[in-house]
């Protein structure tokens, strides 16, 4: 009888093991930046429902910085437990544990769980698939739909794809099972991420590919952006700022702009305006050259959007995944394109775990056949990064070269900035990299006269970047703006870019902050970026035959920089976008 007992107890406890496996489903989804495995998402089901309770851990590491979160999720009669605690990218963390009800909407933080952003999907179902959902954190909207569009198949089967907008657009496919397969975002770093079903691995590349062109397609099919298509254009009454000749302004002027190019540009003459021309009226307005961006990733096509919107016509994408380069540079730059015109950096990296994207630089070979794909794609310039080592780097310079394509970039591990631009380096991208090879403590200019003079014979120029460091809340920010200041007064060449933190407005009230002027400020987003892109007989100032990109401004922005955030119209070519 006993021996009876104990082999009932034994087979009870392995029928309630069996039953707590099979209530604990574990799936685990690959995580990428940039198209680089970083790391997993483990999620822990509970029995599948209407809406499952789950756990997730997700574990990545991102150029050396190892990150964390936890979250969970749980659904009660009226209400939803959430908790989500770690890194939501190198820079930023949360810290949620609370308790909504459900008639307040959905929990959703951009922690880039696919498991979270699956809830949400049956969450909205249940709730009879409304236009939005309320976040029930923030109180925004939440956008959902359900996306009917080809090339939408895996291994013959249909897949569901939905488009969720928080602020910014994401793509969730799940297959017909309802299991999410593939989500495609971006973190709170403004990185683009992908999250992937381990099993789907090898579908990778298609399903990034595909979601990197339903993203743009919005975009460009977005009328409300896209203003409206003029083949002629006058734009009258606008003071017009000369940002060549000293700032001089052309009051009451007359700008014409025919088939995208200037054709007129000078004090108000009626008869110089063509009878079919859409008229502008820019009165008490003024005028400017379309701003550039020289340091932005375009890792979603929502950026570009944007930039045009802060009066950005012209943007140097530093650092993507190649074939979302390629697309981008397909769709900016065709001649009726109303969206910024677009040069390439092409991202290329040492061989390591902490290093970033997928094109390196670790033999000869290798060098060459990168290089050779940038150039036949079309990009402009070779942006090295923080891992390519000294020989591969002299590698790099010499293959460039060849296409004509100027280096650029950071500054790798184990090289002095002298080293750097004395070997083919033509541009480096942020400032701090001058902090440990400048002289502090005595007469800032002359005890760094050397520097400054190969940085000049050398024809280098600079994009500080200072925008980042208010982001980071980086403490030497002060001696930051006092290097933009030395390297400016010296006559080195300073690029306004921004790294995808805030606007070129803002990049250039940084810039005034630090000691230039407005109109130098305003120089380094249009003309000067336009010669050193060797683009200034095409771009970068109002001057007849040029590409008719502007801005008109509500206020004057040589007596307050602030006034490039008052923007009342910009015109891209032959569209005519308003802002508001």
């Amino acid at each position: 009888m006993k021996n009876k007992l104990l082999a009932l107890r034994f087979t009870t406890a392995l029928i309630i093991s069996f039953l707590t496996t099979t209530a604990q489903s574990i799936k685990q989804y690959n995580v990428y930046k940039l198209e680089k495995s970083i790391g997993k998402e483990v999620v822990r089901f509970s029995t599948p429902g209407d809406l499952t309770d789950l756990s997730t851990q997700i574990e990545t590491k991102d150029r050396g910085t190892v990150m964390k979160l936890s979250a969970s999720i749980s659904f009660t009669t009226g209400g939803i437990k959430y908790s989500s605690k770690g890194n939501t990218s190198r820079f930023k963390t949360e810290s949620i544990d609370t308790t909504v009800t459900i008639k307040n909407g959905f929990p959703l933080t951009n922690n880039g769980s696919i498991a979270l952003r699956k809830s949400l999907i049956d969450f909205w179902k249940q709730q009879g698939k409304p236009q939005f959902i309320i976040n029930a954190l923030t109180g925004a909207k939440i956008s959902i739909e359900l996306l009917d569009f080809e090339n939408n198949q895996l291994e013959g089967s249909k897949l569901n794809v939905y488009k969720i907008n928080s602020g910014l657009d994401e793509l969730l496919w799940l297959d017909a099972q309802n299991n999410a397969v593939f989500l495609s975002y971006c973190d709170s770093e403004g990185d683009k991420r992908e999250v992937i079903d381990a099993k789907y691995e090898r579908f990778f590349s298609d399903l990034n590919q595909k979601s990197n062109s339903v993203l743009l397609n919005t975009v460009l099919s977005n009328k409300s952006l896209k203003g409206q298509q003029h083949k002629v254009i006058a734009i009258t009454g606008g003071n017009i700022i000369d940002v060549v000749d000293n700032g001089n302004v052309i009051t009451n002027s007359l700008l014409v702009l025919k088939d995208g190019k200037i054709s007129y540009v000078g004090v108000y003459d009626k008869s110089a305006i063509p009878a079919n021309a859409k008229l502008i009226d820019a009165t008490g307005k003024y005028i400017i050259p379309g701003l550039w961006n020289m340091h932005a990733h375009l890792f979603h096509p929502e950026y570009l959007k944007k930039e045009l919107l802060s009066g950005v016509t012209s943007v140097r994408d530093m650092g993507n995944e190649f074939d979302n380069s390629v697309l981008l540079l397909k769709q900016a730059n065709s001649p009726d394109s109303f969206i910024p015109h677009v040069y390439s950096a092409g991202l290329i990296d040492g061989k390591s775990e902490n290093s970033l994207g997928t094109v390196f630089a670790s033999s000869k070979q290798e060098i060459e056949k990168n290089i050779k794909r940038y150039y036949d794609a079309g990009f402009n310039q070779i942006k090295v990064y923080t891992y390519v080592k000294k020989n591969d780097f002299n590698t790099i310079v010499k293959e460039a070269s060849k296409y004509n394509m100027p280096v650029v970039g950071h500054l790798p591990f184990g090289y002095t900035l002298s080293s750097f631009i004395n070997n083919g380096m033509n541009s480096i991208s942020h400032v701090h990299y001058f902090m440990n090879s400048l002289k502090w403590g005595g007469n800032l200019k002359e005890d760094n006269k050397s520097l400054l003079e190969t940085l000049l014979s050398q024809r280098i120029y600079v994009d500080p970047t200072l925008n980042v460091y208010n982001l980071t809340g980086d403490v030497k920010l002060p001696y930051y703006s006092k290097i933009v200041k030395l390297l400016f007064d010296y006559g080195i060449p300073i690029v306004a870019g921004t790294d995808n933190e805030g606007t070129i407005a803002d990049e250039l009230n940084n810039y005034v902050n630090a000691g230039m002027s407005p109109l130098q400020a305003i120089r380094s987003a249009t003309i000067v970026p336009a010669t050193v892109m060797k683009t200034h007989t095409l771009a970068g100032s109002i001057e007849k035959g040029k590409q008719s990109d502007v801005v008109i401004l509500n206020a004057n922005p040589l007596l307050d920089i602030r006034n490039l955030k008052q923007i009342n119209t910009v015109v891209k070519g032959e569209w005519v976008i308003n802002p508001n």
